[in-house]
């Protein structure tokens, strides 16, 4: 397979430290490599963190590159000159490979906007096969007149390819394909993990001097969940158990801390209670999960939360704390509460308090639950179980030919099946 090549395209979610799609292109990058698939990145506007200095360059053996400078500017003209400049240059490189067509594709992480749009057409003018990512759906966030326009048809219109990273999306993806695109293939790819690197970290050494334990949630946008989660707290306080919340982020996206600061104030809470950890890299972060009591993982009885897998959620579950989360979703076909987490209704203050205090009362059975809930993360979300799946259904997208290549449902790889 080394004459094949995937070209990830992706824009706003800062690289190689952003948001949580940054680990899982690392992770799909690092699988296909593994099988002598080449693998690098493009992305296409400015960083959203700042921690991100380098322009180029290769991380954990995936190479990256800005097609812009890294800063996002505050005035709008020169806003639009950047994306109009990024844009320009994804044309240009992608120009450069058109020879290399029949052995390449684009691998889009953009499920909203214009760029799925332009790559799209560029992919199509330039005969390159085009693997659509999808792990959220993005309508269940916004009721705009485009969204709704662009998941009718245009995102899957152009497509080669979809990797969907739950069963909800993929019924939907079949449902909307069959007509604008009967033969579009779909691969299942679930949330997933290098669950080596978060095994075999220490505990951060800031934290060894800690009296008071700390629940985490990582994430840079989703402030919702960071309001029910101080509202949570506040309960926990308020029942006499001494505890903070931490929120790690590589960016502030829509929200700022002393948003939430003020709302912990309204909730009772003292300045301490909560505080963050902002731009750390992946291995400081491996060090941070590892000093947790718990991990955060709030989900809603409503689409949004139906149809995702949280990226974190493999990360959360191998750093071997557990894992406090809600029934909802592909999560409960491996997650049992009280086996390997704690699992309360979507959307429950008292349900999410009543687990954050069984860890508090019984660390014992915390790390009995963490420990199952690494060894589920080991079996079932590790990347490695995903290499022979992935690179093939890369292969099958790069060999595309309409009417020729298998079923689409015959594509479609159930979690951890090796």
């Amino acid at each position: 397979m080394s004459d094949y090549q995937v070209i990830c395209v992706c824009g706003g979610i800062g690289f190689p430290i952003g948001a949580n799609g940054a680990p899982r292109i690392i992770n799909v990058g690092r699988a296909l490599q593994a099988t002598g698939i080449g693998f690098r990145v493009l992305h296409c506007g400015p960083s959203p963190a700042a921690i991100n200095t380098q322009t180029s360059g290769v991380y954990r053996g995936v190479p990256f590159e800005y097609t812009t400078w890294l800063t996002r500017p505050q005035n709008i003209l020169l806003r639009m000159l950047v994306y109009l400049r990024a844009a320009a240059n994804l044309t240009l490189r992608l120009w450069r490979i058109r020879a290399l067509r029949h052995r390449t594709a684009v691998y889009l992480w953009a499920m909203d906007g214009p760029l799925v749009l332009y790559t799209g057409a560029l992919c199509k003018l330039l005969g390159i096969p085009l693997v659509q990512e999808m792990n959220e759906w993005f309508p269940a966030f916004s009721s705009s007149v485009f969204q709704r326009w662009l998941y009718r048809r245009p995102i899957f219109a152009r497509a080669t390819g979809i990797l969907v990273i739950s069963k909800a999306i993929e019924r939907r993806v079949r449902e909307l394909s069959a007509t604008t695109n009967p033969h579009l293939l779909i691969h299942l790819l679930p949330s997933m993990v290098d669950s080596e690197r978060f095994v075999a970290a220490s505990p951060s050494r800031d934290d060894a001097t800690e009296t008071i334990s700390h629940f985490l949630w990582c994430g840079a946008s989703y402030p919702e969940d960071v309001r029910f989660l101080v509202r949570v707290l506040a309960l926990v306080n308020r029942e006499g158990y001494r505890c903070n919340l931490r929120i790690v982020t590589a960016a502030f996206l829509g929200w700022t801390s002393q948003t939430i600061f003020d709302y912990a104030a309204e909730q009772g809470l003292p300045p301490a209670a909560v505080h963050f950890r902002v731009g750390l890299d992946d291995y400081a972060l491996a060090s941070c999960y590892k000093s947790a009591a718990a991990h955060l993982l709030p989900m809603w009885d409503d689409d949004k939360s139906r149809t995702r897998m949280p990226n974190k959620l493999g990360e959360y579950l191998a750093s071997g704390r557990p894992v406090i989360t809600s029934a909802v979703g592909d999560l409960l076909d491996f997650l049992v509460d009280g086996d390997n987490a704690y699992i309360g209704e979507p959307g429950n203050e008292r349900d999410f308090a009543n687990n954050m205090i069984s860890v508090l009362q019984d660390p014992t059975r915390a790390t009995r639950i963490g420990a199952a809930g690494q060894r589920t993360c080991v079996n079932r979300l590790d990347c490695r179980f995903q290499i022979d799946s992935l690179s093939k259904f890369f292969v099958r997208c790069i060999e595309y030919r309409k009417g020729v290549t298998q079923p689409a449902e015959e594509l479609v790889t159930e979690p951890g099946r090796k």
